[in-house]
């Protein structure tokens, strides 16, 4: 005897699709102002002006400011990881692949400031919640490890190393210090940190990645 399976029903779908563009509203709405604010900021009552939506839609989505700024982290993280991460998956071993993603990194803060500020002005917890610090840079950590091409002493070391010079990188986009040179320059010095010799690191700093593009549909 088969199983009737009952049709989607239209008012369904539409009343989700109308939850999710509102969620984005409020995620889209939220990054500006703690770009500006900062994560410890109270920022719900800018947020609901900047997105344009009721105290009480607001709260249909989020019940605290900090649940929304991980949210917003969460989200930040995972779309860097969709720009910049199948470029990363081209190139030929880890270290490429690291250099690679440190380029590509900072030429997406270039094009977007407020994505810099955003991860300057709430600091490590601005990049940890997301799929970019769990499971996308480990990745590259152990690969290299595991192929001998880093030789740095354990994988939270080579952790830190990478992300705070991301951080630092945020801050020097900011202040306009950042350029593809400096790019370049950063990709060499992690990599050096993590044990490459210098003039291998400087090849790797030097390769012909891929541009980053930003999709049209991005927070």
């Amino acid at each position: 005897m088969t199983r009737e399976t009952k049709p989607t029903d239209h008012r369904t779908l539409v009343a989700v699709e109308r939850r999710e563009k509102t969620r984005a509203k409020l995620l889209r709405g939220a990054i500006p102002v703690f770009a500006q604010h900062g994560a410890e900021a109270r920022v719900i009552d800018l947020v609901i002006r900047q997105a344009g939506v009721s105290r009480g839609t607001f709260y249909n989505y989020f019940r605290t400011n900090d649940e929304l700024f991980l949210e917003v982290a969460r989200e930040v993280s995972n779309e860097i990881i969709t720009v910049v991460d199948p470029i990363v998956q081209r190139q030929q071993d880890a270290a490429a692949s690291l250099a690679c993603g440190l380029v590509s990194v900072v030429r997406l803060a270039l094009i977007n400031p407020m994505l810099a500020q955003f991860v300057s002005k709430g600091g490590p917890d601005a990049l940890s919640a997301g799929n970019l610090t769990t499971t996308v840079v480990p990745r590259e950590i152990k690969n290299g490890m595991a192929a001998g091409l880093f030789t740095v002493p354990d994988e939270r070391l080579a952790f830190d190393l990478i992300f705070g010079s991301v951080i630092m990188a945020f801050n020097a986009v900011i202040n306009g210090r950042a350029s593809e040179e400096y790019a370049r320059n950063l990709a060499q010095a992690v990599l050096q940190s993590l044990g490459v010799d210098a003039v291998r690191a400087r090849r790797y700093a030097r390769l012909d990645f891929d541009d980053v593009s930003i999709p049209a549909d991005s927070l």
